[in-house]
């Protein structure tokens, strides 16, 4: 399985877009401090805003353009013929690809930590970093497990990049306004809308640090990091196990 993993990444050091996607945990965290600074607000608000736009809109986007550069290269090489004869079952290719998808999504979101961390020193100080660097690594994980239904819609279609972009676009765009939407009074929480993936993440990370009285309504409504870590497990064996059986069934 390690090799399959080292593989999978040595295929992706050919492509630009895996360093430019890291470059992007940048895109959020620089004007972000602009307005944090503006309007006198702490490191804890800079942190919480990069968390909203770079993790949950922007790092879904990301792992679903890369999902679709990994599930389609044996596809458009027509490689994935030597790789059954070899013999690899499929199921270890999946799971390596979905590996190698969670620690660029770990990766991410340490390298959104560390510029998050250089606004800090511009809007205030800076406090509580390796707590902050573990709930990174534990976001990262979360994030990338949350990007696991888009990722099984893209094997499942097995479409062109086009498609898989502009479906991880939609994905991430409906699950965060869904998010924010059903998050922003108490008469708009909704049962169904707080068992979408995303969803989840966000009512864990509200468990993370004090919030706002303006947001205290939702903490009836939030996940421990067990409940979420239990919940996300289930989630990422239903769709490896979808996934899975939807990559046996594809033709060679």
């Amino acid at each position: 399985m390690l090799d399959l993993v080292i593989c999978e990444f040595a295929k992706l050091k050919r492509l630009k877009f895996v360093q430019l996607s890291l470059m992007a945990a940048f895109l959020f965290p620089f004007p972000l401090t602009i307005l944090m600074a503006t309007d006198d607000m702490g490191f804890d608000q800079l942190f919480r805003a990069n968390f909203m736009f770079g993790e949950l809109l922007l790092l879904p986007c990301i792992l679903g353009i890369i999902a679709s550069m990994l599930f389609f290269m044996e596809r458009d090489n027509e490689t994935l013929k030597n790789l059954i004869t070899i013999p690899i079952p499929r199921r270890n290719i999946i799971i390596a690809k979905l590996f190698v998808i969670v620690i660029l999504a770990v990766l991410y979101s340490v390298a959104g930590l560390g510029a998050s961390i250089l606004g800090g020193f511009i809007v205030g100080s800076v406090d509580g970093i390796f707590y902050r660097l573990v709930i990174s690594i534990v976001l990262g994980v979360f994030i990338a497990i949350a990007t696991f239904p888009i990722i099984l819609v893209i094997v499942y279609f097995n479409k062109s990049f086009i498609f898989s972009i502009i479906a991880s676009f939609l994905y991430a765009a409906i699950s965060f306004a869904v998010t924010m939407i059903f998050s922003s009074s108490p008469e708009t929480i909704n049962a169904v809308a707080s068992i979408l993936p995303i969803s989840i993440v966000f009512k864990w990370y509200l468990t993370l640090f004090p919030v706002e009285d303006a947001l205290s309504f939702l903490l009836p409504y939030t996940f421990s990091t067990l409940e979420t870590s239990s919940i996300m497990l289930i989630y990422a064996v239903i769709f490896i196990s979808i996934a899975t059986f939807i990559y046996k069934k594809m033709e060679i």
